[in-house]
């Protein structure tokens, strides 16, 4: 990955701001929702350290790096993992009837925005 720690970190963090105006909850909410449900870590800590440790096991900590003008691999890399990452978010809103009627379409494009990217050119990279 050729981005350091600091670009990572403001990656992550503008996600977390998306996220939060997207679906309208605080930011420390979305922190926790970005980091437990796209990244498969324990908290925004976990994920904050996991960046900083250089150690990738967990493959969708590449996703930090992923922006409208990333490599076509980030891309495909959340493409592939969207189906877990779309049941991990409904989990984190089971409780909450408004996030519960949201479709899988809506989540994904929730979460292809998170990062900067409109659902149509994230479709079109894809193919």
């Amino acid at each position: 990955m050729s981005l350091s720690y600091d670009e990572l970190i403001s990656n992550i963090k503008r996600q977390a701001k998306r996220l939060s105006k997207s679906i309208n909850i605080p930011l420390r909410q979305a922190q926790k929702i970005l980091a437990t449900s796209v990244y498969q870590c324990d908290d925004w800590n976990n994920l904050r350290d996991s960046l900083k440790s250089d150690s990738f096991d967990n493959q969708l900590l590449l996703l930090t790096a992923l922006h409208p003008k990333a490599d076509i691999l980030l891309f495909k890399l959340l493409d592939n993992n969207m189906s877990i990452i779309i049941s991990r978010f409904k989990m984190k809103f089971s409780d909450q009837k408004s996030n519960e009627e949201k479709s899988n379409e809506e989540i994904s494009n929730i979460i292809i925005s998170t990062f900067g990217i409109e659902p149509f050119d994230f479709k079109n990279k894809i193919l």
